[in-house]
């Protein structure tokens, strides 16, 4: 297959790049961008691939018959953040039908924003993402050791699965206790389900998630039971398009944890696809650190969209994970990079509020977009601020795909600043400061809350909006380096990444061991994972040679709340192997949570092991990608007035497309590409680093 294909839809737009692997002088790269099309977002990820194809002079049919499809799925995540998910029953353990009802207090509020954490009164537990009346208890019992106490029933199973079909629901999560360690009892429902209802999607815990944590994992098997009918509804509509152009080949799908599953994987486990987008965009930015752009190999990334900013880590090469993720105030178990997202991109509106000027988090998204769009749009956006600052060029935005009209823009923000004693100018200048001090402060605190000092660090920018804020970002946090990755490129970054990324699966074993731990028993059940993870990986098509497996472990002190996963060695235990895993645990405790927190007299439990392997899908390298001109040299194609931070000035404009590797120049300076605007500040620094990256030496507080 010549080409590698990566499609990312966001709420704003859908990007698309092209890779042609046989191109004379490396891997020739092709971004096509899209309008996203909810709730059909089959539609603009043909549009996009379609306008990629044209960049290669392809037509549709012609790149599909000859590529392989990676794709950053989002359906999951909006059909959640919409409400427009499926009606779900749930079937618990008898006695155990309360877990989602009570919740954990502390876990609930883990993930909330600070003001409403800091108001205890105002504080409120969500709706049930299961009301109680399509929970079923069901009579079976096993044990922590996995012997079956009591026997499934499998009458009383059958009627309560009736009653909850009668009921009208569209898929049923099994969620029952220790069936981590036997999943016999929910493998036997899913069988009932299957015969009474064979049109059900069915979400089993032992397979969603099988760690220990009964509320966790039962929230991980709802939320998949709940996106699982959307997501098959949509892929088999995507499938059916793409094939009907002439693809013959196996959809890829981008996961929370950092890879590619097939598409089979993911109609199944849904809840793996929830956040992969952003999560493509850190993968490529983890690729290009290694080669230290910007000087070092801690990274915090920052990914502009229309709707939202994506905040990831890389420390020292490596990105960040965390072995939870949440629906609002619900936690439940998936392994995922520690991806964190806020409502603030080129959409977020700004209007008055509180007697203050206040941007996003809400967004004009795709539909009606900014005003500036001309399609409908009426409440001012950070890029109808950008546009009137002249930071934008009205006749190449998109590379001249979308003509912005700046005047319905200013009349919006004049008739806004008025509420202020401002002018439209005065109004854009001060939205465009406010939301780069909003974006600043949630990668502050990501940083802050992951055991990191911001000033260690070198910032990325990339998605439509990373070179327009990138800049301001940095100096807000004390960073002295910003990097636009692969300069235009960076626009479509996301969808880079999903093109350039491995075949990744993840097996875990919940496990309730107590110190000492017994090597024999950790051992079985590294082989157990071993086995499944090639496995899976082998019907992937990847060979057994280029699988690389790594694990690790979780554990908790044993009178303590905080479990917290490590990477460990693999191969055969003895005593000195789990010697070295609880010194590795005991370290990184003491990291995050302060030196001399840990209480090792009390003993520690081991709660699960993982084992991951990865294998190349694509031989795509950053070093092969064809970006910038190596030989030309164009200073400049013209000035035009714009304001700064430090007041109006005529700034030149260069071409992006004609800078050579090794070009510099000081700011002010704008850098226009056909997909990305870079904006050099008075007192900065821009240069093209051989990797086609734009990198950005900021100065001090302007």
């Amino acid at each position: 297959m010549q080409y590698i294909v990566g499609v990312d839809i966001g709420g704003t737009f859908t990007d698309c790049v092209v890779l042609d692997t046989a191109a004379e002088n490396g891997v020739a790269v092709e971004i096509g961008k899209a309008s996203s099309t909810p709730p059909d977002f089959q539609t603009g990820f043909l549009h996009a691939l379609e306008a990629g194809a044209r960049g290669h002079d392809l037509t549709l049919q012609a790149l599909l018959r000859s590529a392989r499809v990676f794709h950053g799925c989002t359906v999951g995540t909006n059909a959640l953040v919409e409400g427009k998910t499926a009606r779900v029953g749930l079937l618990s353990t008898r006695g155990h039908i309360d877990a989602t009802f009570i919740m954990r207090s502390g876990a609930r509020l883990k993930w909330m924003p600070s003001q409403y954490i800091a108001h205890v009164a105002k504080q409120t537990k969500p709706e049930p993402l299961v009301p109680r009346a399509l929970c079923e208890e069901i009579d079976e019992r096993v044990a922590f050791d996995g012997a079956a106490v009591v026997d499934l029933n499998e009458d009383l199973a059958r009627e309560a699965i009736v009653r909850l079909v009668d009921k009208g629901v569209e898929a049923i999560a099994i969620s029952l206790i220790w069936s981590t360690a036997n999943p016999s009892h929910e493998r036997r429902l899913r069988d009932l389900v299957n015969e009474i209802a064979p049109n059900l999607f069915v979400s089993i815990s032992s397979e969603v998630s099988a760690r220990v944590g009964e509320y966790e994992r039962t929230v991980a098997t709802v939320i998949n039971a709940m996106i699982g009918p959307p997501m098959r509804h949509y892929l088999e509509a995507l499938e059916g398009d793409l094939a009907a152009n002439g693809f013959s080949g196996k959809l890829q799908i981008m996961s929370c944890a950092g890879g590619l599953i097939d598409s089979d994987l993911a109609r199944s486990l849904p809840v793996l696809t929830i956040g992969s987008g952003p999560v493509a965009g850190l993968i490529g930015a983890t690729n290009l650190s290694l080669s230290k752009v910007g000087g070092s190999t801690n990274v915090v990334t920052a990914d502009v969209g229309g709707t939202t900013l994506d905040i990831g880590t890389i420390h020292h090469g490596v990105p960040i994970r965390r072995p939870t993720a949440s629906h609002g105030q619900f936690e439940y178990f998936v392994s995922t990079l520690d991806v964190r997202s806020v409502g603030s991109g080129g959409g977020s509106i700004i209007r008055a509020g509180d007697n203050a000027l206040k941007v996003g988090p809400d967004s004009a998204a795709a539909n009606p977009g900014p005003i500036c769009f001309g399609r409908g749009g009426r409440l001012p956006t950070v890029t109808d601020a950008a546009a009137l600052l002249g930071y934008y060029d009205p006749d190449y935005f998109f590379g001249g795909r979308i003509r912005l009209a700046i005047d319905p823009a200013r009349e919006a923000l004049s008739e806004l600043g008025a509420t202020f004693g401002m002018s439209a100018e005065e109004a854009a200048a001060s939205a465009m400061r406010i939301v780069n001090a909003q974006m600043a402060d949630a990668i502050w605190l990501t940083l802050t809350q992951q055991g990191y000092d911001a000033r260690d660090f070198v910032l990325y920018g990339f998605g439509g909006g990373g070179g327009l804020h990138a800049g301001e970002i940095a100096r807000e946090l004390g960073i002295h380096t910003a990097v636009v990755p692969l300069s235009d490129l960076a626009a479509g970054w996301s969808a880079f990444g999903i093109a350039a990324s491995d075949a990744l699966v993840n097996e875990s074993a919940g496990m309730s061991m107590a110190s000492p731990f017994d090597p024999d028993i950790i051992n079985e059940q590294w082989r157990r994972l071993e086995a499944r993870v090639l496995d899976k990986l082998a019907n992937q098509g990847i060979a057994l040679e280029d699988i690389e497996l790594s694990h690790h472990a979780e554990l908790r002190y044993a009178l303590q709340t905080n479990q917290v996963a490590v990477s460990v060695e693999g191969g055969d235990y003895d005593a000195g192997g789990v010697e070295r895993m609880v010194a590795v645990f005991e370290a990184e405790y003491e990291r995050l949570f302060g030196q001399g927190s840990g209480y090792s007299a009390a003993g520690m439990q081991l709660t699960s092991l993982e084992v991951r392997g990865h294998g190349p899908m694509s031989d795509v390298a950053i070093e092969n990608v064809e970006m910038g001109d190596a030989g030309a040299d164009f200073p400049g194609k013209r000035e035009r007035d714009v304001r700064w931070a430090t007041g109006m000035q005529s700034t030149p404009i260069f071409e992006g497309t004609r800078l050579r590797r090794g070009w510099s120049a000081e700011g002010p300076a704008i850098l226009e590409f056909p997909d990305t605007t870079i904006l050099v500040a008075p007192g900065d620094s821009a240069a093209i680093h051989d990797t086609g990256s734009v990198v950005l030496t900021v100065g001090g507080k302007q």
